[in-house]
């Protein structure tokens, strides 16, 4: 991921793009700027944020021109610039800014090959912000986690990924929320996690496990508190999906020379109760096995998408199908 860079080199700078898919990553990048750059009492004079359809050029012309009142820079942020019909006014000023603004120009649509971006670009530092995924996901979740006082095991980052989807809004508030029901302790449970997951997360992780473990009894009255909990049967084809798909990569790793229990620590699962119980599950279960679950569990999802049989019954034969 790109930074805005360091705050030397913000006293040179006089326009900024920044692009990214993901708004949340320009809204946390645009205030760390503002944060560095904008004392707090000075922002009423020196600093201005408008959205590119709002914004007019005469108004951000007097702003970028102004000289600072109290302060040594003035900072104008124009969002979703793609959207500001009078852009290419802006070219002019941006050949001989004032050197006392910085002008924050940033669009979660604007793309390298658009002429807009072309233009701006040439007159401007670009920043792009990538979003992560995969294990940099997984880090970025744990990151998030300890600017606000907590630690979470990978493997648990990896499963709030599972549940809240890799949306980086709604991860974050996700996180909040989990931080905040959490208490006074400095390591995420998962039993904190529960107040993201239908039904309450060590019921899922019990489907899991049974299901891994080949534990019939367990694992229907597992999926019967789920289903009485309101769990959305999307929900739980997702997630013992997942499980497999780690089940099924943990194979690959031993296939590949580890054993069980490397592949469990390589898999993230460093944690002894984790890493028995996911070493175990590798061990009893083929690779055949894990393949014909994906496909059962793709054809669940394509059954419950059709909605022509009660989602219960498809869940309680899918279950009973893993299960064989």
């Amino acid at each position: 991921m790109s930074s805005t860079g360091n705050s030397g080199r913000e006293a040179d700078r006089t326009a900024i793009l920044m692009i990214s898919s993901e708004p949340l990553l320009l809204m946390e990048a645009e205030k760390d700027l503002r944060d560095r750059l904008i004392p707090q009492g000075e922002r009423d004079l020196n600093y201005m944020m408008l959205y590119g359809w709002e914004a007019k050029f005469g108004g951000v012309m007097e702003f970028l021109q102004t000289l600072p009142f109290l302060g040594n820079r003035r900072l104008l942020v124009i969002r979703e610039i793609h959207t500001f019909e009078e852009w290419k006014h802006l070219v002019g000023y941006l050949k001989d800014p004032n050197p006392a603004s910085l002008l924050l120009m940033t669009s979660s649509e604007l793309k390298r090959s658009n002429a807009q971006f072309k233009t701006l670009s040439s007159h401007a530092e670009v920043t792009e912000l990538k979003r992560p995924y995969g294990k940099t996901l997984t880090k970025w979740v744990g990151d998030r986690f300890r600017k606000l006082g907590k630690s979470i095991d990978p493997q648990l980052s990896e499963v709030l990924i599972q549940i809240a989807g890799e949306d980086l809004g709604i991860l974050a508030t996700e996180i909040e929320k989990v931080v905040l029901s959490s208490g006074e302790g400095d390591m995420i449970t998962q039993e904190d996690l529960s107040v993201s997951v239908p039904g309450g997360v060590e019921i899922v992780f019990n489907l899991l496990d049974a299901l891994g473990d080949h534990n019939g009894s367990k694992a229907i009255s597992s999926l019967r508190a789920l289903l009485m909990g309101d769990s959305p049967p999307e929900y739980l084809v997702h997630m013992m999906a997942w499980h497999y798909r780690q089940l099924l990569r943990g194979k690959e790793l031993v296939k590949s020379g580890l054993s069980p229990a490397q592949a469990a620590v390589r898999m993230g699962k460093k944690y002894s109760g984790l890493k028995e119980k996911f070493a175990r599950q590798v061990g009893v279960n083929s690779e055949n096995d894990m393949i014909r679950a994906l496909e059962a569990l793709a054809e669940c999802d394509r059954e419950l998408k059709r909605g022509q049989i009660p989602s219960g019954v498809l869940l309680d034969r899918l279950v009973l199908e893993l299960l064989v």
